[in-house]
C-alpha cells in the first residue's frame, strides 16, 4: 500500500473526511524496497496535506497518546537519511487550533485536540465499541 493508498484507507474508515489521527505504520525500521527509504514518510506527509488530515510520526518505538494536544510530527528520518536531490521538501507546522470537534457514529461527541485545549472534555475520551452494522 503507498502512502496515498493509506490515507485513502484512513479517510474511508471515517466516512470519507479527515476527522481522526492517522499513525503511518510498517515503514522506516528496513531499507529492503526499491525506492528511497525516507519516501514512505514523506509520502505520507504529501498525503496528509493534500487531504487535510492530521498524522503522528513517532520514532519507531517512540510512545504518545494519540488523543493528546500534540503529538509527534516531526519528519524525524530526515536527520539519519540520506537527503535527496535538491533537498528535503518544506513541512508545515502541525495543526491543532484548526481541529474541531466531531460527531461519533452513534451522535455523541468526540474530545479532539482543539477540545483538549480549549479545556472541554467529554465523557473521559475511553475506547467505545461500535456495531459493524
Amino acid at each position: 500500500m503507498t502512502p496515498e493508498e493509506g490515507m485513502r484507507a484512513h479517510l474511508d474508515l471515517q466516512g470519507g473526511a479527515a476527522g481522526g489521527l492517522m499513525l503511518p505504520i510498517h515503514w522506516g525500521t528496513f531499507n529492503l524496497a526499491a525506492h528511497a527509504w525516507s519516501d514512505p514518510g514523506e509520502g505520507t506527509i504529501t498525503a496528509a496535506r493534500k487531504a487535510d488530515a492530521r498524522i503522528a510520526l513517532p520514532h519507531p518505538g517512540e510512545p504518545f497518546e494519540p488523543t493528546a494536544e500534540t503529538v509527534p510530527s516531526e519528519p524525524w528520518w530526515r536527520g539519519v537519511a540520506v537527503i535527496p536531490a535538491g533537498g528535503w521538501p518544506a513541512v508545515d507546522a502541525p495543526r491543532t487550533a484548526d481541529i474541531t470537534r466531531t460527531a461519533d457514529v452513534d451522535g455523541t461527541r468526540t474530545d479532539t485536540a482543539g477540545d483538549i485545549q480549549g479545556g472541554t472534555i467529554d465523557g473521559g475520551g475511553g475506547p467505545k465499541a461500535v456495531s459493524a452494522s
